[in-house]
């Protein structure tokens, strides 16, 4: 049944004076609080997402988050109210028509987020109207809403989700509610409200579909299951005012970004320039195939077929320059840690573990899209500060991506070892150069090094060729080398 609204506002306010906003004085939660810059910004205290946004929502707007159930609507539009408070000392009011409080409480917890804390210190409120019903609710609902607008000085206003109200009204009734309500109400107000709304799977439209017409700002919050993991794109369908670069982002949910992170690649990769000594591969051979070794903050790929002897040219590397002061990092996605051990000790290379100069890691790679394996390995870098990087193997990685998918975890390792100038091996277990005729891995690799048996006399042998060095010259034949206690022997 349809419930008549009343167009005009149920609560009397005042349009405030034309002068820049200054949060009321409270006392600061944190260390971190800080005044907005910009009085014609609403910052939402993401720092890629506001500098996409040129320092925020516009103050004053009416932004619908719109997704799919699981997106993250709830946590993105809490941080929006949390760093409020917390870093701007900004009064925010979260109105649930969802979940009940301590539900709320505990779920945004777990991501960092201290509500309750807030909420005692007066700067958050909880307005929890999931059974709000009967047949002047919606009068009911708006006028406890401004009233608290009011009294507390609010300058962040979340309602979720925005589907509950509409659900009452005609489509002409649910157009005048926004215009009349959202759309110049909490303007007066100097409040910047953010509706959440959602998008049924295998639909295109939010609610009533009318009411992105009606925001200043659409962002969609969109994901989907992908080889037992998720995959997750923020797009900022509209915003009035703002003038976008890029519209669209991967993003990821976790504690360590407090709930939702974007992924923003820079616009151009920046290396620092360096005139220093090339570095050696640990193996005398191939550096003198090479020139003297590799630069430094290059990437070298090594192809060859299973068993050929690349994880030991890796390892090589790294004992060659790892120590107290460079790190190596050596991560597997074929290995268990305990068998790159074992090679370790067979190769006399102990003194890598015992000095801590090489930390060794292993994982599934059917478990994370090329995003997560993009965060994980900078969470890795981030802790452990190397020098030195080896991921043996790629295969494993194209072997279970798309084609597509392939070519971005390529561009996200590019850009995480080139912006932090790291000196890179790693290993492909494709045999006859498939890899490496690949645009995608070819633009990646300094350096490529190829590796192949051969029989001679009813016996294996193995041989090495190096096919491209960038900015150097190199050996171009082919020659033999062999693997024993000692490490590698190549026959130059």
């Amino acid at each position: 049944m349809s419930t008549k609204f009343n167009s005009s506002p149920p609560v009397s306010v005042a349009r405030p004076e034309s002068k820049p906003r200054k949060a009321d004085h409270v006392s600061k939660p944190s260390s971190l609080s800080e005044e907005p810059t910009d009085s014609n910004k609403c910052l939402l205290g993401i720092a890629e997402f506001d500098e996409i946004l040129n320092g925020g929502f516009p103050t004053r707007s009416f932004i619908i988050i719109a997704g799919n159930a699981g997106s993250g609507k709830t946590i993105f539009s809490t941080q929006f109210l949390y760093n409020g408070a917390v870093k701007y000392n900004e009064k925010g009011i979260y109105v649930s028509f969802a979940e009940n409080r301590e539900d709320y409480y505990r779920s945004m917890l777990s991501l960092g987020m201290d509500i309750r804390s807030l909420e005692e210190k007066g700067l958050f409120k909880f307005m929890d109207l999931v059974t709000m019903n009967g047949k002047n609710a919606l009068e009911v609902i708006m006028e406890q809403i401004l009233e608290t607008i009011s009294e507390m000085k609010a300058k962040r206003l979340v309602i979720d989700p925005l589907s509950v109200l509409l659900q009452c009204l005609s489509p002409a009734e649910a157009r005048t509610f926004l215009h009349a309500i959202l759309g110049k109400v909490t303007k007066n107000l100097d409040v910047t409200t953010i509706a959440l709304a959602e998008i049924p799977y295998g639909e295109t439209t939010t609610g009533l579909g009318i009411e992105e017409f009606v925001a200043d700002g659409v962002i969609l919050m969109t994901h989907m299951g992908k080889a037992g993991s998720e995959s997750r794109k923020l797009t900022i369908a509209k915003l009035r005012g703002t003038p976008l670069d890029r519209a669209s982002f991967e993003y990821v949910i976790d504690k360590k970004h407090g709930g939702v992170g974007l992924v923003v690649l820079p616009k151009r990769i920046t290396m620092p320039f360096t005139t220093e000594d090339k570095l050696s591969t640990g193996v005398k051979g191939l550096d003198t195939m090479m020139n003297g070794g590799v630069f430094k903050g290059s990437v070298t790929l090594i192809e060859g077929v299973t068993g050929i002897g690349k994880t030991t040219f890796c390892l090589q590397f790294l004992a060659a320059n790892a120590h107290k002061v460079a790190k190596g990092l050596y991560i597997s996605y074929e290995e268990p840690v305990g068998q790159i051990k074992r090679a370790i000790k067979n190769l006399g290379l102990e003194r890598l573990e015992l000095d801590q100069n090489l930390i060794i890691d292993s994982y599934v790679p059917e478990t994370l899209t090329p995003l997560h394996y993009y965060t994980l390995l900078s969470d890795m870098l981030d802790l452990h500060q190397p020098t030195f990087l080896a991921l043996d193997s790629i295969t494993a990685m194209q072997q279970l991506l798309s084609k597509q998918d392939f070519i971005l975890f390529v561009r996200y390792l590019q850009l995480i070892c080139k912006q932090r100038g790291l000196t890179v091996f790693l290993t492909s277990a494709y045999g006859n150069n498939e890899l490496t005729k690949g645009t995608e891995i070819s633009v990646l690799a300094d350096n490529i090094i190829i590796l192949r048996y051969f029989e001679v006399k009813d016996t294996m042998g193995r041989k090495i060729s190096v096919l491209k060095t960038r900015g150097s010259q190199h050996i171009k034949k082919t020659v033999a080398f062999e693997i024993n206690g000692n490490g590698i022997n190549i026959q130059t």
